[in-house]
């Protein structure tokens, strides 16, 4: 990783932390805003991934599975922005889904990674408390204040992740 990239991962665990921190300010009223910023977010993701493609993946192997991943991470942006009218249980289920989802990833990530003989302890860390966020979340799905601060606190744990990430010594691979 270079000092650029460092940076950026710091930075943006920083701006995360202050989110998080104004959310819990406003509780109650942050729930629109939650939703608005996770469809924002995976709707770039989406457009970045779809640049990606267009611009390098096109020419690799697999490239196209880049694209396939794009166009779905902007259709379940597009969905997610669309739940902001709906009633909060049902749009506090798909954050919830989303989360474990992203957890069990992270999860896997780790046992592939021990198999390996990779870093391995905080990525099964964070999956595990991002599980835990959204069990919780599951749990108190009626008061969507708690569920906000719930939401922060989940949010700022993965800020330090990034941040910790940022300053660990990454393995250089080398092909002789």
């Amino acid at each position: 990783m270079t000092i650029r990239q460092r940076m950026k991962q710091i930075m943006v665990g920083v701006i995360m932390v202050l989110f998080a921190l104004l959310m819990i300010a406003f509780d109650e009223k942050a729930y629109p805003v939650i939703v608005g910023v996770y469809a924002t977010a995976l709707e770039f993701m989406g457009i970045r991934l779809i640049w990606y493609y267009f611009t390098m993946a096109r020419h690799m192997v697999g490239g196209r599975s880049i694209l396939c991943r794009g166009v779905l991470f902007v259709d379940f942006g597009v969905f997610t922005g669309s739940l902001a009218l709906v009633p909060h249980i049902y749009v506090l289920l798909y954050l919830a889904g989303t989360l474990a989802f992203s957890a069990v990833v992270d999860l896997l990530r780790a046992k592939e990674a021990k198999g390996i003989d990779s870093p391995w302890k905080l990525k099964t860390l964070q999956g595990g408390v991002e599980l835990l966020t959204a069990i919780v979340c599951l749990l108190f799905m009626n008061t969507p204040a708690l569920v906000v601060d719930i939401y922060s606190l989940g949010l700022i744990f993965s800020a330090i992740t990034r941040i910790v990430n940022a300053f660990r010594r990454m393995p250089a691979v080398t092909i002789s």
